[in-house]
């Protein structure tokens, strides 16, 4: 197997088991235009009368100017806080990140580009940049964001200079600790390091004692140089890493790694199905009843597949999925109530934007993530202020942009009705080629008792789950 086949399946599997964990280094901050440690580092080094492009212990030009100024870090603590005052926006590779179920990222830099990044997906970071941040929990947050060398709001106390590295064990044992532990019993993707990167030896380290005690596979994505010289280092460099437990997945275009993080989310979204619908609370009583029943057995079947349900939370809809998928996990004793984080995705649509954003624009944005987060749509209903629903019917153009497979319970009505009927006129455009038309048609208004409708959402969801993961 190469060694993208191998890294694909082996952290798709992680993180479906949420044993999957990043480390995040400066390369992807550089793409967001923000500076790595010679930009940072280039005015100080001129100050010193010193070329920063000849030297190679960066720490240590800091080191130097730290000690000019008789250890007072007040200028080093303005150059970061004014390098990192502009605001960023996450790149592409940084929301691809934001939308796999990690729930342990570390990172090196000191920048909020992840924070922003996961907050657009509309989860949250618990972030622990110092060592008493170790000693508190967030009990809503998504995932755990360890910024091990410090945040730029907090300059005082980020991690630069030598005597910081060489104190580190003292100054920070608990993230030394944490990651030693990480390294041991997680899949870590290393991502934006560089084997010119003066946080590398120090990380080795640390991957060389816990890869000693037991022999955990990582895997790293670099891109080969061009240059002769390089190029030579370049593979010594990476089969050196095989030595702490890390292998080398190697593209040659920065593009590959936005595609190999494209290939996981997908295959991480595969076993994600979204529930897309909503119906009035004032609507006809008997009908709500049935909408809400379809919706507990739907979220029935994504628990029993072993699935995970993305919900937007429409009304009747989306309460009725959670209620379904909570009761089939309770009455399950094979399955633990502690994967329930990983298994129930509640993104609420927002009812507000930030300031200076259009609300249509932002709620557009955020359905999008929602889809993407999903391999499967199922819709039920769709009706809002007595006309089909705006949003669940375009939730299901942005589905089909996206190539995802949509299933809409005819006899759902509304909004459901009408995108069977879309599809149904031509399934070659809407449907993939691996779809059985049959079955699809099982879910036309003609079944439209529950035991029908559950079956037929029970067949569908039994394919995707054999299907290849990658």
């Amino acid at each position: 197997m190469s060694a993208e086949a191998d890294f694909l399946k082996a952290y798709v599997e992680a993180l479906e088991q949420g044993t999957a964990a990043a480390f995040i280094g400066a390369g992807l901050s550089i793409a967001a235009d923000l500076p790595d440690w010679r930009k940072l580092l280039r005015g100080l080094a001129g100050e010193l009368g010193l070329d920063v492009d000849r030297e190679h212990d960066l720490p240590a030009v800091a080191q130097f100017y730290l000690n000019r100024f008789a250890n007072n870090r007040g200028r080093l603590a303005q150059l970061v806080r004014s390098t990192f005052r502009r605001p960023a926006t996450p790149t592409e590779n940084h929301r691809l990140l934001a939308r796999l179920p990690l729930e342990h990222v570390w990172t090196t830099n000191y920048d909020d580009l992840l924070e922003r990044a996961w907050e657009l997906q509309g989860r949250r970071l618990d972030v622990k940049s110092r060592n008493a941040d170790l000693t508190t929990s967030d009990p809503e947050a998504h995932a755990v964001l360890y910024k091990m060398h410090g945040t730029a709001s907090q300059p005082d106390e980020i991690v630069l200079t030598t005597d910081d590295y060489e104190h580190y064990r003292m100054s920070r044992p608990g993230f030394l600790q944490v990651l030693g532990s990480d390294l041991i019993t997680r899949t870590f993707l290393f991502l934006g390091l560089s084997f010119t990167d003066p946080n590398l030896a120090y990380l080795m380290g640390t991957l060389r004692a816990s890869f000693e005690s037991v022999q955990r596979q990582h895997f790293t994505i670099l891109k080969r140089p061009v240059g002769d010289y390089d190029a030579r280092r370049f593979d010594h460099f990476t089969t050196d890493l095989e030595r702490y437990g890390v292998r080398t997945v190697v593209v040659h275009d920065y593009a590959d790694i936005t595609r190999l993080l494209e290939r996981i989310g997908r295959a991480s979204a595969q076993r994600n199905v979204l529930v897309s619908g909503t119906y009035p609370d004032d609507g006809d009583a008997a009908e709500r009843g049935f909408i809400e029943a379809v919706a507990r057995g739907v979220g029935r079947v994504i628990a029993r597949r072993g699935m995970s349900l993305v919900s937007g939370f429409g009304r009747s809809v989306g309460s009725g999925a959670i209620v379904g998928m909570l009761d089939e996990i309770k009455g399950r004793s094979d399955v633990p109530m502690s994967t329930l984080g990983r298994r129930l995705l509640l993104r609420p649509v927002p009812k507000a934007a930030p300031d200076g954003v259009e609300l249509g624009e932002f709620r557009r944005r955020y359905r999008e993530e929602l889809i993407a987060q999903s391999g499967v749509v199922i819709v039920i209903g769709g009706l809002k202020d007595g006309a089909m629903s705006s949003g669940v019917l375009q939730e299901f153009e942005m589905a089909v942009a996206q190539r995802k497979l949509v299933l809409p319970i005819a006899a759902t009505g509304h909004a459901a009705r009408q995108i069977y009927e879309r599809i149904l006129a031509r399934p070659e455009y809407y449907l993939a080629a691996d779809m059985d038309l049959g079955l699809f048609r099982r879910f036309g208004p003609e079944t439209d008792t529950l035991d029908g409708i559950v079956a037929a959402v029970d067949a569908c969801l039994a394919l995707v789950v054999d299907a290849a993961p990658v």
